[in-house]
């Protein structure tokens, strides 16, 4: 159940930071600032057992959430882009622990694993 959890704040986290960088104009650094903010604020609070976990997989994939527009054309994208994060959060999360970059090269291999998925798979139509 934590792993669902984990997921869904993910998938929340990097739609809302795209959202807010691209949708809104607001810039990738401020948007993920405000996420990781929100997040580290308010999921502790409401899940008192495993908010710490929550919050860093929030930020992980607010990172994520910094890609153009040019890469991730909508929110669709972004969804399954964040998903792939919280995923690969899921899969590193004890083994990396008190590494630095950690959270950020997380998110770099979701958004490359992405680009890799649509040049290989959309790239066959043209």
């Amino acid at each position: 159940m934590e792993e669902i959890i984990i997921l869904i704040v993910s998938v929340l986290a990097g739609m809302a930071t795209y959202l807010i960088s691209n949708i809104l104009k607001k810039g990738a650094v401020m948007a993920s600032a405000i996420i990781t903010l929100v997040s580290g604020l308010m999921l502790p609070y409401f899940f008192p057992e495993m908010g710490g976990v929550l919050a860093t997989a929030a930020a992980c994939s607010s990172y994520a959430g910094m890609i153009s527009v040019e890469n991730a054309l909508n929110l669709l994208e972004m969804a399954v882009i964040s998903l792939m994060t919280g995923i690969l959060f899921i899969a590193a999360n004890s083994a990396y622990t008190g590494i630095g970059g950690r959270l950020g090269t997380i998110a770099a291999i979701s958004c490359f694993a992405w680009l890799g998925f649509k040049k290989v798979f959309v790239g066959i139509d043209e």
